[in-house]
This record gives C-alpha cells, sequence and structure tokens, in this order.
C-alpha cells in the first residue's frame, strides 16, 4: 500500500470537504434569501426528504432536510477535490457547480418524480436553484483554489540522509538539484524552487554563506536552471 498516495488523497478530499461546507453555506444563504422574497418556497431539500422519509415527524423534517443538504453538498467537494485540477480555478468551479445543478435537476429528481425537469419546472425556482449552483461553483473553485493541490514525488538522496518528498511539478532540473543534499539545505532552497516554477521566469541562484545557505530566484539565471557561488 503507498501511504504517500493515501496520504495525499486524504488530504485532497479534507480540503474538498471543507471547501464544498463553506460553499453549501453560501448556497443557503441565497436560497434563504429567495425563499423570504417569496420567489420559491418548499426548496427542493426538504421535498427530497418528503420523497425519501414521508413518515418523518415534521419537527425532525426541516433538520434531515439541512443535514442532506449539507452532506450532499460537501460530499460533491470531495468529488470536485479529486477529480479536479491540481490548481483551482473559479471557471472550473461555475463549470462544476453547472454539472451538479444538471445531473439533478435534468438528471435524478425528474427521473425520481421528486421534481419536474427544470426547464419545465416554476421558473422562478428554476432560476433560483441554477443561480444557486452556480454560486457554490464559484465559491468551491476560489476555496479550493486558494491552495494548490500539489502531489508530491519521492527522491532517495545519497549518502545517508532521509528520503525527502518533493513537489511533482518542480521540473526535473530542481529536483537532481536537490538529491543528496541534506534536509536543512533543502528546506531553506526549496521554497525558493517552488517560487521558480510557479512563475516559470527566472532561475534560481544558491549562495553558500558561511554557516548556511542563501536562495534567490535570479534574473540572470534562465529558467529552469540552478547556479551556486560562495560568498
Amino acid at each position: 500500500m503507498n501511504t504517500d498516495s493515501t496520504g495525499s488523497t486524504l488530504e485532497k478530499v479534507a480540503s474538498g470537504g471543507l471547501a464544498g461546507l463553506l460553499a453549501t453555506g453560501a448556497m443557503s444563504a441565497l436560497l434563504v434569501a429567495a425563499d423570504a422574497a417569496g420567489v420559491m418556497n418548499n426548496e427542493p431539500p426538504l421535498k427530497i426528504v418528503d420523497e425519501f422519509a414521508p413518515r418523518l415527524p415534521l419537527p425532525l423534517r426541516d433538520t434531515a432536510a439541512v443535514l442532506a443538504h449539507f452532506g450532499y453538498g460537501v460530499a460533491g467537494g470531495c468529488l470536485y477535490a479529486l477529480i479536479g485540477k491540481k490548481q483551482s480555478t473559479l471557471g472550473a468551479g461555475v463549470a462544476y457547480g453547472a454539472l451538479v445543478w444538471a445531473v439533478g435537476y435534468e438528471g435524478w429528481l425528474p427521473a425520481m418524480g421528486i421534481l419536474p425537469p427544470a426547464h419545465r419546472d416554476k421558473t422562478g425556482r428554476a432560476v433560483t436553484m441554477l443561480a444557486a449552483h452556480l454560486l457554490y461553483g464559484a465559491v468551491l473553485g476560489k476555496v479550493a483554489g486558494g491552495r494548490p493541490r500539489v502531489d508530491r514525488v519521492r527522491v532517495e538522496p545519497s549518502g545517508n540522509v532521509d528520503t525527502v518528498d518533493l513537489p511533482s511539478q518542480l521540473p526535473e532540473s530542481y529536483v537532481t538539484y536537490l538529491a543528496g543534499k541534506d534536509p536543512a539545505f533543502t528546506a531553506t532552497v526549496l521554497p525558493v524552487l517552488e517560487q521558480s516554477a510557479a512563475a516559470q521566469e527566472h532561475g534560481v541562484h544558491v549562495r553558500l554563506v558561511p554557516g548556511g545557505v542563501q536562495a534567490l530566484v535570479d534574473p540572470a539565471v534562465p529558467y529552469p536552471q540552478v547556479t551556486e557561488g560562495v560568498d
């Protein structure tokens, strides 16, 4: 079993779930506002609960609808994290929200007789639910995009140095450069290499100074090269 891969997957799922929770909260605020404005009533989560648990006592009905709504949103966030690109974008999130809406409101909800297809539904509810899902996707894409989802590769350094995990988006020249370096050296230089790899404009110059090492993105160094100097 690849524990590194499992850990990375669990991290993605947890991050996506949190993003899904926040996105569902934003979506819910819009639905509550639409309900208060009289644009729609008997929101879809309530109709879904009525379909699957028709004998549920009224006091529990609203609670079950809220839990189902947020559970669906969190699950959607987890799925987005698993299938999405390493770096989420606002546009990708909006597209995902539209897909979730289409699958539900033109797909399984009409198929189960819970709601009519969106194109035949009441205009107020159809428009509100589409807008709510686009908002869900926008928040999901933005929150998930706040922290790049980084896969990592394992480098086996030479000598008696511990194995080092490096971001897989680093160019091969940077990975090769760090092979054989001790953890303290890697901890100092790696953030600068990541900065250079993100911009892909300039390489990195490493200064070997008394008692340590310094690194900086250097416009004089072509990307993705690393130069060293003794200062």
